[in-house]
């Protein structure tokens, strides 16, 4: 990452700016730097879809099984 930075300008909710202030200052960073944070770890983990919220679940538990999708009702059935 080069040291050049462009600005650029976003309009916010209240309520959004709110939180990423209080966040900004627990973190003890600027909000200029949590954003550019936010958008890197957002990027990075690929993991943002408009369309359809509920992907975003997608990989997040590990079983060490590999025939989860054909086989969950009998493990969820061992489970209780």
């Amino acid at each position: 990452m080069s040291g050049e930075m462009t600005r650029i300008q976003v309009y916010l909710e209240p309520e959004l700016k709110e939180q990423l202030e209080s966040l900004a200052s627990e973190l003890d960073v600027s909000r200029s730097e949590l954003v550019r944070q936010s958008i890197r770890r957002l990027l990075q983990e690929g993991k943002f879809n408009e369309q359809d919220p509920l992907l975003g679940i997608i990989g997040l538990g590990k079983s060490g099984k590999n025939d989860i999708s054909e086989r969950h009702d009998r493990y969820i059935a061992e489970e209780r």
